[in-house]
C-alpha cells in the first residue's frame, strides 16, 4: 500500500483458496488516505465488487488505470541480430506502433525486439481510498483463476 508518506506493509496476509477463486485478506494500520496498486494482470482477475475494506468506514474510493510512460519516448529496436538497433519514437504504447527517427516510417515492433533508454513503468491500476479515520483496516478481494500471481 502506498501513502503520502511512503510504503505501508500489511500486518498479515491471509489466503483462502477455493476451487474457482482465491480470497486475499490483508490487514493494515491504514492511514486516512492510501493507494493500493495492482498489476494489470492481477486487477483484470479481480471480480467487480469483490474489492472491499473492512474495519474503517470509507469516505471515497477511486480506481485509476495507469498506463506505462512509453508514448513519445525514444527506444531502440533490433529486429535481427546482424543489424544495428534503429532509434525510434513510441507513437502508441499499447500495440507498439513506432516511428523510425531516421526514415520517418511507421511500423509495429515486438516487445522482445525493444531496448529501453529508461526503465519503463509497469502498467497498473491504482485504487485510492479515503477513510473516515485511520485505523486497523482489512483489505479483501478475490482473484479468479489459478495464475493470479504476476
Amino acid at each position: 500500500m502506498l501513502t503520502d508518506t511512503g510504503l505501508v506493509l500489511p500486518n498479515f496476509t491471509e489466503l483462502r483458496i477455493y476451487p474457482s477463486f482465491t480470497e486475499i485478506r490483508q490487514q493494515y494500520n491504514a492511514p486516512k488516505n492510501f493507494t493500493i496498486c495492482f498489476s494489470r494482470g492481477v486487477f483484470a482477475n479481480i471480480p467487480r465488487g469483490s474489492l472491499s475494506i473492512e474495519g474503517v468506514p470509507i469516505e471515497s474510493k477511486q480506481i485509476v488505470p495507469k498506463a506505462n510512460n512509453l508514448e513519445n519516448q525514444t527506444i531502440f529496436v533490433q529486429r535481427h541480430s546482424n543489424e544495428e538497433p534503429q532509434e525510434c519514437n513510441v507513437i502508441q504504447a499499447d500495440d507498439l506502433l513506432l516511428q523510425n527517427i531516421k526514415t520517418k516510417r511507421y511500423f509495429f515492433a515486438q516487445r522482445h525486439e525493444i531496448e529501453y533508454v529508461n526503465i519503463p513503468e509497469q502498467e497498473e491500476t491504482a485504487v485510492t481510498y479515503v477513510l473516515k479515520h485511520q485505523g486497523k483496516a482489512t483489505l479483501s478481494y478475490q482473484i479468479q483463476g489459478e495464475d493470479f500471481i504476476s
